[in-house]
């Protein structure tokens, strides 16, 4: 099993022009309600951008800016990636369990790539726990559930998904 964690994953640099993307007010958000397949409760939603999907034909405005993250995972073939952002909740509210895909092999991955500093996270079945960190990069074998879980003390969580087929030995697992 590979989970990594990753601090100050992109150069600054680079890092701060996708930030400047993903908090500005370019990008056209879409309401998803439910925010793994259908509701949960009435306030299981998030704004979604998708970047990338490997079955649908998009406009890919923005994937190309997103190549410094592409890079730094040696992505061998991607499957997907978009944009969350989760909107504060007064209580922390686990989402349900999932995997983002349904094809599961060593090689395939997924990550979460953190733009904003909060007290969201990602959890796993394992009681493993990753905070949101600006700059941070979580990276997982893609068959591991794993669930959101929302912030109290910022007003948005932003991340990034990818899903993506790549050689294992390219990752060192920290867990």
């Amino acid at each position: 099993m590979i989970r990594c964690v990753i601090d100050d994953a992109l150069p600054a640099e680079e890092y701060k022009t996708l930030e400047y993307i993903v908090h500005g007010s370019e990008l056209d958000w879409k309401l998803h309600n439910g925010t793994v397949g259908n509701p949960t409760n009435s306030g299981d939603w998030r704004f979604t951008h998708i970047v990338y999907h490997q079955r649908a034909e998009l406009n890919t405005k923005y994937k190309f800016n997103f190549m410094p993250i592409f890079n730094y995972l040696k992505i061998a073939s991607l499957i997907s990636c978009k944009l969350n952002c989760d909107v504060y909740t007064v209580k922390p509210e686990q989402r349900p369990w999932h995997t983002d895909q349904g094809f599961h092999t060593d090689c395939t991955f997924t990550s979460i790539f953190y733009f904003n500093e909060c007290n969201g996270r990602t959890i796993f079945k394992d009681g493993f726990s990753v905070e949101s960190k600006r700059n941070r990069m979580l990276i997982f074998n893609s068959e591991l559930e794993h669930a959101g879980v929302t912030q109290t003390n910022a007003p948005r969580r932003y991340v990034l998904n990818t899903n993506f087929i790549a050689d294992p030995n390219n990752y060192q697992t920290s867990s």
